[in-house]
């Protein structure tokens, strides 16, 4: 920093009006050249700014003590262009042990995502035309991967129900063990056929809307254009500790699928076709709550006549559930 003799303002004596103007503009000059240009001021004083005008656009430094180390140029802005990572590790060794927070920070909003880069890996972005978040991903899955969106009505997560072995099958009537291409399964080919699935309600469902029991099948024999398949069953919840397995069970409404008239789905061996059985969440007999287990009965509501589909062969089963809106498994 330059330093100056002060003026005289004695009456008498001192400087003249045209004097002290002329000295004062030289000084104004002196201090613009020692707080911007490119290259910084020598003997600087601590505190003092300097704007480096050989960057586009001009960055900003201070000359500050940082970390209990000797003062140095320190970056303050334009916040625009940062130099480098912004680091809210108060630590000097960088431990992450006691991190500042960032308040009021929200993901990059934008109407499309921008190309994926190795060099952009973890950029979060918000994409305003969906309400999506995706984050970039390309070392690892190749481009962009959207982040799991969770609305309180509209996300629904599943648990697949087991189909292997004999366990769960009606003593009396139990369905057949079938095989259509490389699919093996269940044939339900009479209404007396039942089989039994078992599962626990999770502890992420929300509590407010009906389970979806889906039922996922291949005919068994080729069908019409527009035959229905129709399921029908039971239901008890039991809680744990509360209800016994011969609690009264409540009836499953009919569920219908129209196997529509594609030539594929309707020849034998023909789908997947997809039947929804609803299971009341509050039902006054069975209500559903988190944890509960839930024990449901399927058997096929027909399996012969006008418009009716025959027998098919169940190669999976899932319950689908929406979950809460923070999304946790349990």
């Amino acid at each position: 920093m330059p330093t100056w003799n002060p003026l005289n303002d004695d009456p008498a004596t001192g400087d003249s009006i045209p004097v002290a103007f002329l000295e004062l503009e030289g000084r104004t000059l002196a201090l613009r050249t020692c707080f911007i240009g490119p290259a910084p001021p020598a003997s600087p004083q601590e505190g003092q700014f300097w704007a480096d005008n050989t960057a586009s656009p001009y960055r900003v430094f201070q000359y500050l003590r940082i970390d209990a180390g000797p003062a140095s140029w320190q970056p303050v802005g334009p916040l625009s262009r940062l130099p480098a990572s912004i680091n809210a590790d108060p630590s000097i060794v960088d431990d992450r042990l006691a991190p500042f927070e960032f308040k009021a920070l929200r993901v990059e909003n934008r109407a499309a995502l921008p190309a994926a880069s190795p060099l952009n890996a973890g950029l979060l972005v918000y994409r305003v035309g969906d309400g999506e978040v995706w984050l970039a991903d390309l070392p690892v899955s190749g481009g962009w991967k959207a982040l799991l969106s969770v609305a309180a009505t509209g996300s629904y997560d599943t648990v697949e129900l087991g189909l292997e072995g004999d366990l769960g099958n009606d003593a009396t009537n139990p369905p057949t063990k079938a095989r259509k291409g490389a699919l093996e399964g269940w044939l339900f080919d009479a209404v007396a056929e039942k089989r039994t699935l078992a599962f626990v309600v999770p502890r992420n469902w929300n509590g407010t809307s009906d389970l979806r029991l889906r039922v996922f099948q291949v005919l068994g024999q080729a069908q019409l254009a527009g035959d229905d398949i129709e399921w029908t069953g039971e239901v008890r919840t039991l809680v744990p500790g509360q209800d016994r397995a011969t609690k009264t069970a409540t009836a499953l409404a009919l569920a219908v699928t129209d196997i529509g008239a594609d030539a594929e789905g309707i020849d034998d061996g023909g789908g997947p076709h997809v039947t929804e059985l609803v299971v009341d969440h509050d039902d006054p007999t069975n209500p559903v709550s988190a944890g509960c287990l839930v024990v449901a009965t399927l058997w096929r509501a027909s399996t012969s006549g006008a418009g009716k589909a025959g027998g098919t062969v169940v190669v999976r089963a899932d319950v689908a559930y929406a979950q809460r809106p923070r999304h946790e498994r349990a």
